[in-house]
């Protein structure tokens, strides 16, 4: 069966920055079942996969602005000056790290300040970056009505094979 967009892919992957650097790999974490189409991992990732069997292997390459975007278009939040020490000199260009709820630490780059409020910007770790993301499909199937209406897939997927 052929990958479609609403088909569910479990896949082996490793995800590294053109440096060579790794971001991610199925040999750590195990295997992942995704709802190809519903962005559930890299945004450029779902559209390279559609068309793929099992068993295929490929690696792709993807820019920035299919991945985790730019500096520049990074998502903006606007805060309470009040969430800033009194004193602190703030400045539009000025970044500071931001530990967020699930570990990951966010760079936040001023945009505007105003007297009551500040907007950042939030930018990904890696943003800016083109990744290299190789791919083994392990399994294809249509979605449940269920994982379609949730989008996402519902499964966990198998282990990772044994170390040879």
């Amino acid at each position: 069966m052929k990958i479609e967009t609403g088909n569910v892919a479990t896949i082996a992957y490793d995800i590294t920055t053109a440096e060579g650097e790794i971001v991610e790999s199925s040999d750590i974490s195990g295997p992942i079942a995704i709802l190809v189409g519903a962005q559930s991992m890299i945004p450029g990732l779902d559209k390279r996969l559609v068309g793929l069997d099992v068993g295929a292997e490929e690696t792709f390459e993807i820019p920035p602005e299919e991945a985790f975007g730019t500096e520049e278009d990074a998502p903006t939040n606007v805060v309470s000056r009040a969430e800033f020490p009194k004193d602190a000199k703030l400045e539009v260009g000025q970044k500071f790290q931001a530990n967020m709820p699930n570990g990951t630490t966010l760079t936040l780059a001023i945009r505007e300040i105003s007297d009551d409020t500040v907007t950042t910007a939030m930018i990904h770790p890696l943003a800016g970056k083109t990744l290299s993301v190789s791919v083994k499909i392990i399994s294809v199937r249509a979605a449940t009505s269920k994982e379609t209406e949730a989008g996402r897939a519902m499964v966990t997927p198998p282990p990772p094979p044994p170390k040879k």
